[in-house]
C-alpha cells in the first residue's frame, strides 16, 4: 500500500505543488485585499430630482440626521413682543426643547418694540421674516403667552399652504372660525406672495383677520391639527391679566382698518434696528432684535399713544392756520 501511494506522490507531485501554491497565493491576496461589505441600495431621487444611490448601513448614519440634511427646512420662530422678558424666560427654554423632541431645525426670533408708539405686532412679524429669512425657509407666527404642550402638534414645514397649530377648536381663548392666530406657520415664499402683514393695525388686534383674507384671496389653503382631544392640556397660556391690551380705536382707525389693506405690507414695513442680543436661556437659545418702528402721521395718526394726541392736534391744528394765510 506504502509502495502504491509513493507511486502515486511521485507521479502528480508537481501537480499538488502547484495547487499548494495557488492556495497560498490566495490567501495573500484575500489579507491584502478583503471583500467589501455588502451594502443594500436604493433609487432616490435628490434635491434636483436627479436619480441617486442611496447605501443603506447600519449604523452609518443616524436617521433623524438624515432627514434633517435631506429635507433641508428651517423654521423661524418670530415672537413678537415688548418687554415681555419674563413669558419670554419661560417660551424659549419650552419651545427649545419640545421642537427638539420633534427634530425641527430651528431658531428663535424674539422682535422687541422699543419705540413709543403703539405696539404694532404685524409690523414686527414683517421685521422678524425680513431679519430670518437669510437663515430659514419658513416662519411661526408665535405669541410668547401660548406654549404648545401635545406632541400631537406639528412644527414641521407646511408643504401645502399654511398650518394654523392654535386652530379655534384647540385655542384656549379664540374660537371663531376666521380665527388664525396664537400660532400659524407659512412658508416663507407664501409670505412674500401675501405681502407679509398690513402695517396699519397699530394696538392690539384685527391683523389676524386681515391676514386670513390675504391667504383666503390668493388661495392659499389653511390646514389645522386633527385628532386631538386633549382639551385644556393641549396649550398653556401664560397671558398676565395684569398686562392691558390695547384696544382702543383712535382718529379714524376703526373705518381705515376694516377693509383688505392693498397697500402695505412687508415690503414697505419702516423701521430700524438699534441691537441684536444672543441669549442663552437654560438650554434655549434666542437672537432678541431691538426694533424702532417709523410711523406716517398722515397716513396711520393712531400709531400714537393717546397722551401724544394733544401735541399731534395742535400740529395739525397749526398746520391748517398757515395754510389758510399762504391762500390769502
Amino acid at each position: 500500500m506504502a509502495r502504491v501511494l509513493r507511486r502515486v506522490f511521485y507521479k502528480y507531485r508537481l501537480f499538488l505543488f502547484f495547487i499548494l501554491m495557488l492556495t497560498i497565493i490566495g490567501s495573500c491576496f484575500l489579507a491584502l485585499y478583503p471583500i467589501p461589505e455588502q451594502k443594500n441600495t436604493t433609487n432616490v431621487k435628490d434635491d434636483q430630482g436627479e436619480n441617486v444611490v442611496r447605501e443603506e448601513t447600519k449604523n452609518v448614519i443616524n436617521k433623524h440626521e438624515y432627514e434633517s440634511r435631506a429635507n433641508g427646512h428651517k423654521l423661524a420662530v418670530l415672537v413678537p413682543f415688548r418687554d415681555r422678558f419674563e413669558e419670554l424666560m419661560d417660551f424659549v427654554p419650552h419651545m427649545t426643547k419640545f421642537l427638539n423632541a420633534q427634530k425641527v431645525r430651528h431658531k428663535i426670533f424674539a422682535i422687541n418694540q422699543i419705540d413709543n408708539y403703539r405696539f404694532n405686532r404685524a409690523s414686527l412679524i414683517n421685521i422678524g421674516f425680513l431679519e430670518s429669512k437669510s437663515e430659514c425657509d419658513y416662519i411661526a407666527m408665535h405669541d410668547v403667552d401660548l406654549l404648545p404642550l401635545n406632541s400631537a402638534l406639528n412644527y414641521s414645514y407646511p408643504e401645502n399652504g399654511a398650518f394654523h397649530v392654535a386652530a379655534p377648536e384647540l385655542h384656549p381663548l379664540y374660537h371663531y372660525k376666521k380665527f388664525v392666530g396664537g400660532i400659524l406657520l407659512v412658508k416663507g415664499s407664501d409670505f412674500e406672495k401675501l405681502n407679509g402683514l398690513s402695517n396699519k393695525y397699530w394696538g392690539w388686534g384685527l391683523e389676524d383677520d386681515e391676514f386670513f383674507v390675504r391667504m383666503k384671496k390668493l388661495g392659499i389653503k389653511i390646514t389645522r391639527p386633527v385628532g386631538i382631544t386633549t382639551g385644556n392640556q393641549t396649550f398653556k397660556h401664560v397671558h398676565d391679566r395684569r398686562r392691558t391690551r390695547d384696544k382702543s380705536r383712535f382718529f379714524d382707525q376703526k373705518e381705515k382698518t376694516r377693509r383688505l389693506d392693498k397697500i402695505t405690507g412687508v415690503n414697505s414695513v419702516d423701521y430700524t434696528v438699534d441691537s441684536k442680543h444672543e441669549l442663552t436661556i437654560d438650554d434655549g437659545y434666542v437672537t432678541v432684535i431691538n426694533v424702532k418702528l417709523k410711523c406716517d402721521l398722515n397716513f396711520t395718526p393712531w400709531c400714537l399713544v393717546k397722551e401724544d394726541h394733544e401735541v399731534y392736534l395742535k400740529l395739525i391744528e397749526n398746520q391748517a392756520n398757515k395754510n389758510k394765510i399762504k391762500k390769502k
